[in-house]
């Protein structure tokens, strides 16, 4: 009998593991110079099959997008700027580190929890120059942040499509930004 329960207590544990999960909490424009900078805060959290994946040396690969629109009464909104980052996150077996590349810069920590810290807040990302703005003019900012699937191995892509192990998108988290002129 304790054997039996045993079986479905770990059964029940790892049908309820907690799926993967990214979420954006904050987000604001900030003046420096003649540019505005992004900064951010979002939570992220992987499954066990992701961490997994990443711990046997799949390496993920993110994309931060950030849009600046001017809202248009009777058409498409006008697109103002859209700016893209890059991000990847793998392990490294032989030193047994997690390197974190955000647009081309290199950063190695000793755990997933410290490269998650660090990936998850996003700080002085310039996304736009100010003599792109017009005084007066109200405009739209989002930001987004999702896992390319495109760069998954091919048999992953599959199964990736509807797990939410792999779900890891952001809801568009959008704002009417500050912005002095």
């Amino acid at each position: 009998m304790s054997l039996g329960l045993a079986l479905l207590i770990a059964f029940c544990a790892t049908g309820w593991a907690a799926p993967s999960h990214l979420d954006i909490k904050s987000a604001e424009l900030s003046p420096r110079g003649e540019q505005y900078v992004l900064n951010a805060d979002f939570d992220l959290s992987f499954s066990p099959a992701v961490q997994e994946a990443l711990s046997k040396g799949l390496p993920l690969h993110f994309l931060m997008e950030f849009q600046l629109t001017k809202p248009q009464r009777y058409w498409f909104d006008d697109e103002i700027v859209t700016s893209t980052s890059h991000v990847s996150i793998s392990y490294h077996a032989l030193s047994r580190q997690y390197l974190l590349n955000i647009d081309q810069q290199q950063s190695a920590h000793s755990s997933l929890q410290e490269v998650r810290e660090r990936f998850t807040r996003v700080r002085n990302w310039l996304v736009l120059d100010k003599t792109l703005l017009k005084a007066g003019v109200p405009y739209q900012a989002a930001l987004r942040i999702r896992l390319d699937a495109s760069k998954l191995p091919q048999p992953l892509r599959v199964d990736a499509l509807g797990s939410q192990d792999w779900s890891l998108i952001s809801p568009r988290y959008r704002w009417t930004p500050d912005l002095d002129l």
